[in-house]
């Protein structure tokens, strides 16, 4: 009687197993394998483990077709698509959702109609005057003999802008430019909260570059504080293309570029990187840099998979003397604290009461170009701002120079108006800002259909996640109406929208040798 009750026992067993075994077969075949389970990929001995939710993260990358073309796909082609991207197969760092049905599809970009016929159709309305050698930042003696590309761009900088309007020709080449170029040295850049690298190109041209950290997807999660937040490669990227198309022409040029961390980085590294340098358990090339204040994030390595990341290449700024910068704290900063709030965070008088007083805000461009920066870190989603820069060389009648973007571009649900407070407490702004964004509400120049199309020659395009795209035409309309506000607020327009100042109008309040 017993030896049959356990032969009944072990038939019951056998049947649950083999239950148990069919459902994790047919489950994995559909990529449905519950979250945390793990599969050996099938290829060499020395390839990284591929996790189902790595694999759904890796098809969004791809071209945007249907759900069950790419759920056909072997993890190997998921994996080769992966390489030919530079992503990596995981994050150290955070993880996208299980399930890829809720993800939206990337858009195609056929063609660059919309961006094409905004600088065709509208010239720029924030124009410079007539410039004298004193007015350019880098001034050749024998300007024939510095035709490299980083040299032209670095002669056109000047004490109104970073770059000239629609030089189509010069970007095209320098964004490709920063794209391929080969590398001579390679270093740690230190200071700063996350990991970025110095490089010096074959041909002598410089740049700063962001590693990638987070899928495109990854939303800052709501309980994070701005100043903790990771740094975002992409972000990087879209700064500069937003700075062209909003006319600001502030932030410099900015690409995506795959690098073989082997080959393009530590066989050009200094000691110091090098020695960062070393092989994961998952046989993937990482490193990691220093860092100086909140570093928890920045304590977690870059890998490669195994060797190839996605970087984001900033064209490095002029270092000759003429060149130096002034730091300033920025006049709304936050506190960069768990528990205080700054004044003009509670006073809604803050900016009339404080800083329209203060030099260098009481004259000249410096609250315009506050108020530019505000619009653009709003429709950015940054609340990162705690300084600016300017070039010492021009006094303080100079634009603001636009750096550090990585925090951008973390939320595209929610719009922050803590971003725009300088221009609903001010309540002014340019006029020709404002016409800017009444063209970029028009149907056919849309904010968020210029920037995509903007980005589709990028190297890593997608560069934003589509969400983004609608969140920058909600933001639009978000600052047209406070600045439509505050013009019915007040006595006149021409309080509000402000012509562009002159320079022989300007009368300095401080001298410039007091900045920091």
């Amino acid at each position: 009687m017993r030896s049959e009750m356990k032969l009944r026992q072990r038939w019951v067993v056998g049947v649950l197993l083999v239950i148990s075994m069919t459902w994790f077969t047919v489950a994995l075949l559909s990529g449905q394998v519950p979250a945390g389970i793990m599969i050996l990929s099938a290829g060499v001995a020395d390839e990284p483990r591929l996790s189902i939710s790595n694999r759904q993260i890796a098809a969004d990358y791809t071209s945007g077709e249907e759900d069950n073309e790419d759920d056909e796909k072997t993890s190997d082609e998921i994996r080769a698509e992966m390489r030919k991207k530079g992503l990596p197969y995981d994050s150290t760092l955070y993880f996208a959702a299980n399930s890829r049905r809720h993800l939206v599809p990337f858009n195609k970009v056929e063609n660059r109609n919309k961006f094409e016929a905004l600088f065709r159709d509208f010239p720029s309305g924030n124009r410079i005057p007539k410039l004298d050698r004193k007015d350019y930042l880098v001034r050749y003696r024998e300007p024939q003999k510095h035709k490299k590309i980083w040299e032209i761009f670095h002669s056109n900088i000047n004490r109104y802008e970073m770059y000239s309007f629609n030089n189509t020709a010069l970007f095209t080449e320098y964004l490709d430019y920063l794209g391929a170029v080969p590398i001579l040295k390679a270093r740690g850049k230190s200071g700063g909260t996350q990991v970025k690298l110095f490089l010096v190109f074959a041909d002598g041209g410089e740049a700063l570059v962001k590693p990638w950290r987070v899928p495109r997807e990854y939303e800052t999660l709501p309980d994070h504080y701005y100043f903790a937040d990771i740094e975002r490669h992409t972000a990087e990227i879209a700064a500069f293309h937003l700075d062209r198309i909003l006319d600001f022409r502030r932030v410099p040029p900015n690409a995506g570029r795959i690098f073989n961390l082997s080959t393009d980085i530590l066989e050009h590294a200094d000691s110091e990187l090098a020695k960062l340098f070393y092989r994961s358990p998952a046989k993937n090339l990482c490193f990691m840099t220093d860092c100086e204040q909140h570093c928890d994030i920045a304590e977690n390595p870059v890998c490669g998979s195994p060797d190839r990341v996605e970087f984001s290449v900033a064209a490095y700024l002029p270092r000759q003397r003429s060149s130096k910068r002034s730091s300033w704290d920025h006049p709304f900063k936050r506190t960069y604290s768990k528990r205080e709030v700054a004044d003009w965070e509670t006073d809604p008088n803050y900016c009339k009461r404080v800083v329209m007083l203060q030099h260098p805000y009481n004259s000249g461009r410096r609250l315009l170009d506050i108020v530019d920066l505000a619009i653009a870190d709003f429709f950015a989603g940054n609340l990162d701002r705690h300084s600016y820069n300017t070039y010492k060389i021009f006094g303080n009648f100079s634009t603001v120079i636009h750096l550090d973007h990585g925090r951008r571009f973390g939320k595209y649900k929610t719009d922050d108006l803590s971003c725009i407070v300088p221009l609903t407490q001010c309540c002014i702004i340019r006029k020709s800002t404002y016409e800017r964004l009444l063209i970029l509400q028009r149907n056919e120049y849309k904010l968020g259909d210029v920037m995509r199309q903007s980005m589709s020659t990028d190297r890593i395009f997608p560069v934003l996640y589509e969400p983004h795209y609608d969140a920058l035409n909600r933001r639009l309309d978000i600052v047209i109406e406070a600045i439509r506000k505050c013009i019915s607020n007040a006595e006149s327009e021409e309080d509000v929208l402000k012509l562009e100042p002159r320079i022989e109008d300007y009368v300095e309040t401080q001298p410039p040798d007091d900045e920091t």
